[in-house]
């Protein structure tokens, strides 16, 4: 089964993506540093508009100061018609909505609705192309998050959990690794996953697949998107689990640490004095979760229907199929 970490995304991306409001133009503010292409690709998509503001988005999609946010929320006007796009830092508009007739709807579309809301009136309709999806991005350098250092002293072997800086030094259980058997086949790999168990493979040349799962979101085109796969594998003997993106991008995993920073070394002293050095490992950080444009925009539309004073929004893939929100199983 799937399991989502972004179930809300669809609903989230629906806000923060495009909307008319009622207002007059207000006093342009200057660009914030980093937003430079996302206001350039606004620009280029409507070449007629006044651009307002770019600013971060609040709580998700948002850097809170940190660094770049995954986009910045572009707003501008066109006359009387004030609006608001996500685009990322690199300049990929997320999702353009293009006003429509109703008259213009694909056949198929048309049918369904006709179907769907054969006694509402028809109040708008729009063009939707979802133009960037949610992936991992490799960093330009590995980061580390912390390491794990096993010490040894007067007989006893202790793991200390030490930040880059050396300013936290934790013990910690130490874990006994699971042992098992190299299974007698391998698991049928499914072509979608072949470049993330590729990218585990170059790791572990002797790895063995045993089970794959992956992990979803609704970016609210109709259609699953999958983030990463999460790869079970035998590999001399012992029984790991990783994770890589469709694209065969490795998030995060533990690497051996030959040399530790000094800061490193000095907390490990502090903690245990005397003790020595028997293994280290670094938590490395390898790519960071980022809007990424996609090869082909995917398609759907939304239209707005109205029956006694009471509205609905439907929303059809360009097939004519009905979207639904998807409800992920309840654990």
């Amino acid at each position: 089964m799937p399991r989502s970490i972004f179930p809300a995304l669809a609903g989230i991306l629906a806000l923060c993506a495009l909307g008319s409001l009622q207002a007059g133009a207000g006093k342009a503010k200057d660009v914030p540093k980093g937003a430079e292409k996302a206001v350039a690709a606004v620009r280029e998509a409507f070449p007629k508009a006044d651009i307002d503001e770019a600013v971060e988005p609040k709580g998700f999609g948002g850097s809170g100061g940190k660094g770049a946010p995954l986009y910045w929320t572009v707003r501008f006007h066109t006359g009387e018609k004030k609006q608001e796009l996500s685009v990322t830092p690199e300049g990929d508009i997320i999702r353009l909505p293009v006003p429509i007739e109703a008259k213009e709807l694909p056949k198929a579309v048309a049918d369904a609705l006709a179907k769907a809301a054969r006694d509402e009136a028809i109040k708008s309709a729009e063009k939707n192309e979802m133009r960037a999806t949610l992936k991992y991005v490799a960093l330009d350098k590995a980061r580390v998050q912390h390491y794990a250092v096993d010490v040894s002293k007067d007989g006893k072997t202790t793991r200390f959990v030490v930040s880059p800086d050396g300013k936290s030094a934790k013990a910690t259980d130490i874990r006994p690794e699971k042992k098992a058997d190299k299974p007698a086949k391998e698991l049928d790999i499914p072509v979608k996953a072949g470049k993330a168990v590729a990218a585990i493979k170059a790791l572990f040349p002797d790895a063995v697949v045993k089970q794959i799962t992956h992990e979803v979101f609704d970016g609210g085109t109709g259609e699953l998107e999958i983030l990463t796969y999460e790869i079970e594998f035998v590999t001399k003997g012992t029984e790991r689990e990783m994770v890589a993106s469709p694209e065969g991008v490795i998030p995060h995993l533990w690497a051996p640490a030959k040399d530790l920073p000094k800061a490193v070394t000095e907390a490990l002293d502090k903690a245990a004095p005397g003790a020595k050095v028997e293994s280290a490992r670094a938590f490395e950080i390898r790519a960071s979760l980022r809007f990424g444009a996609l090869e082909t925009p995917k398609v759907y539309y939304t239209v707005e229907a109205e029956k006694n004073g009471a509205s609905r929004t439907l929303k059809f893939k360009a097939d004519g199929e009905p979207i639904r929100a998807f409800e992920f199983p309840k654990k």
